[in-house]
């Protein structure tokens, strides 16, 4: 059988012309980007949320400590959040009542100690990240060494089964090309998180910032990035609540009722690392 394949425009607006091509595993059902690229070239014009705007996502980032409040998160916890971006989720934990937060990411000045690998913590939590690497099974090897006896290890990422490749212009986002480079399936990730001995102790088939409150759902953010110009960047932005287009019955409906129908291109995984021997050679 041969494979499914899709040719994805970047949603990046200064890369907005260019277009790059997955494929679908027939076995498995996620996608994978078919060409290498120089993601140093790509990253080096990637939108960045400013620190001033941080407030704004704060909804957001509340539900995701009720996720893991609800998986036994408590304020002793020590944390990791692997691939932190700006630490916005690091500041906003300590905020919280979490004052034992650590945040790791390469890019980022400030985030980049290795140092901080070199020890275990009792969540290891990584949102938006496991699709970004070359070797996502590696990178769960990582977060098994980093994750003490009984950790959490909390995975946030797209749902590549929930993709239609025969339509990639509506799932732009969700693929994300060229910077995605393996969308693995729910059921492959659960599976390869299951071989490492993890526990799946809680599912959600729905990103943590998708809300019940009007205009604050999934549905909805999608409709505003298409009556604008598409492109990741609107995130990063001020809010252009101008547009007549954004409030078409179309629009109404969705910022009301968009909770409900939900595309679950965006999914989350709570697992428990098991009780057996951590790491011997990392500090707590």
């Amino acid at each position: 059988m041969l494979p499914e394949t899709a040719r994805v425009r970047c949603n990046v607006r200064c890369f907005r012309q260019e277009e790059f091509w997955v494929w679908r595993c027939p076995g498995c059902a996620s996608i994978h980007a078919r060409d290498e690229v120089d993601l140093d070239h790509y990253y080096g014009a990637y939108p960045k949320f400013p620190v001033a705007t941080e407030r704004v996502r704060h909804a957001a980032f509340s539900g995701m400590v009720r996720r893991l409040v609800a998986a036994g998160l408590r304020p002793e916890h020590h944390i990791i959040d692997y691939g932190c971006a700006s630490g916005a989720l690091v500041r906003y934990l300590k905020q919280r009542g979490y004052p034992h937060v650590w945040g790791y990411d390469p890019y980022t000045v400030g985030f980049d100690d290795p140092g901080v690998l070199d020890r275990t913590y009792d969540c290891v939590l990584s949102q938006d990240v496991i699709e970004h690497v070359a070797e996502p099974l590696q990178l769960l090897a990582d977060f098994d060494a980093l994750a003490a006896p009984s950790a959490l290890v909390v995975i946030g990422t797209p749902d590549a089964a929930a993709i239609d490749l025969a339509d990639p212009e509506s799932y732009v986002h969700a693929l994300h090309a060229p910077y995605h480079r393996h969308i693995l399936s729910a059921k492959a990730l659960r599976a390869a998180g299951e071989e490492r001995g993890w526990t799946l102790e809680r599912f959600y088939s729905t990103m943590y910032a998708n809300r019940l409150l009007p205009g604050e759902n999934a549905r909805f953010g999608l409709h505003y990035m298409r009556v604008h110009d598409d492109c990741l960047d609107l995130l990063t932005e001020p809010m252009k609540l101008g547009n007549l287009r954004l409030w078409s019955p179309r629009g109404w409906f969705l910022a009301m009722f968009g909770y409900f129908l939900d595309r679950h291109t965006d999914v989350q995984f709570v697992f428990r690392r098991s009780a057996g021997p951590g790491a011997d050679n990392k500090e707590r």
